[in-house]
């Protein structure tokens, strides 16, 4: 959506990735102004197939894989911005792997690195309790590693960098100290035709909340259905639904097995993209008590189509919700049963009211408006420093 929406504001874009990779050619391949260049490090690719099973030969050959197909990249970026300049180098959902001199670098990253792997040292000990210790300190491990400057990107490769929220700038300047002047927060585009308010909306009955993505330590899976739990047993007629496959952390599953109302909870573990919208319009408020969430895409999604939303206190959606929607202040299950308890028995909700929201923050000429700003005032710095 935001290169549509580039492409239809003037701008030129050539795509460098692996094809199998990214190939958004299906999507854009006809608009003016589109190009898309093919990196296949085919090789290294290979290699790391063949040995991905075997232990640290496999660690090896992926790391291997990793760096060559970066170093293609930005070789292959080097090679065509000598041909014909480009304005600015953009590593979309990705932090810079490389720079091309007298370029300016922009990255419209997924949030700060390493949330998962901060979320096990503070989940530690559930992790421990639902995947055992052996498996807990595999990943305290991998964490470390994540953490460590081999496992962190190289910030100096960008000029600018892109967050989805303001939660997100903060976690950046605080824990990685990027100067707030390199940062800025810009919502992802949202596709606001696909969700959009069902109509007539029906409201009544039993209330029905819906958890919808990954079930990682990270997304407070504990919290949504303590949470559930309390309200229900607080008097709240509810029903939970949770659509989502358990992540890298195997045995969250056990949560869900012992919640105490099962006649009140459905899991699914996956629905087909073009079945979400739907999925939201059934439900009455969505809930992702995330903690470092850069930009629920979901939450967003909800807010679309006219859902009130219920988010976690360090969630970054917090900078773009409507009045009809919650921003939890604590990790408490008793006040997430609270806010539950006191939407079970409001008025009916207006859906106009969280719509209206969404289109204000999630447009996507809007959106890629404000990005061609960052990308003008980057390269504008970078050709300042180089004369």
């Amino acid at each position: 959506m935001l290169l549509r929406a580039l492409l239809d504001l003037g701008c030129e874009v050539r795509f460098f990735s692996k094809a199998s990779f990214v190939d958004p050619r299906g999507a854009v391949g006809d608009r003016a102004g589109f190009r898309f260049t093919d990196v296949d490090n085919r090789i290294s690719d290979r290699l790391r197939a063949r040995t991905a099973r075997i232990p640290l030969v496999g660690l090896a050959t992926t790391r291997l894989d990793v760096a060559r197909y970066n170093q293609m990249l930005v070789a292959a970026i080097d090679r065509a911005h000598l041909q014909s300049p480009f304005d600015v180098c953009v590593w979309l959902g990705d932090y810079a792997r490389g720079r091309v001199p007298g370029l300016a670098s922009v990255s419209f990253a997924q949030g700060p690195p390493g949330t998962d792997a901060r979320s096990i040292f503070r989940r530690f000990s559930e992790v421990s309790r639902l995947s055992g210790s052996a498996a807990a300190w595999k990943w305290r491990i991998l964490a470390m590693v994540r953490l460590s400057r081999w496992g962190l990107p190289r910030f100096s490769l960008c000029d600018a960098i892109v967050v989805g929220s303001s939660q997100s700038r903060r976690t950046l300047h605080n824990v990685f100290g990027i100067a707030e002047s390199r940062t800025t927060s810009l919502p992802y585009p949202i596709d606001l035709e696909t969700f959009r308010p069902s109509a007539p909306r029906i409201v009544g009955g039993r209330m029905k909340c819906l958890w919808l993505g990954r079930i990682v330590p990270r997304k407070r899976l504990d919290l949504f259905l303590d949470g559930i739990a309390a309200a229900i047993r607080g008097g709240a007629d509810l029903e939970a639904t949770i659509v989502g496959s358990v992540g890298f952390v195997q045995g969250y599953e056990k949560l869900i097995a012992a919640f105490p109302f099962q006649d009140r909870l459905k899991w699914i573990p996956s629905i087909p993209r073009g079945e979400v919208p739907d999925m939201l319009r059934e439900h009455d408020v969505l809930i992702q008590p995330s903690e470092e969430e850069d930009f629920g895409s979901s939450v967003a999604e909800a807010q679309a189509c006219g859902i009130p939303v219920i988010v976690g206190q360090t969630n970054g959606n917090a900078d773009y919700l409507s009045p009809m929607d919650v921003c939890l202040k604590s990790d408490s299950p008793a006040e997430l049963a609270e806010v539950l308890c006191a939407m079970a028995v409001r008025e009916k909700h207006s859906p106009e009211t969280s719509r209206a929201f969404a289109e204000k923050f999630y447009e996507k000429n809007a959106v890629a408006t404000k990005f061609v700003e960052v990308l003008a005032g980057a390269a504008r710095n970078r050709n300042a420093a180089a004369t």
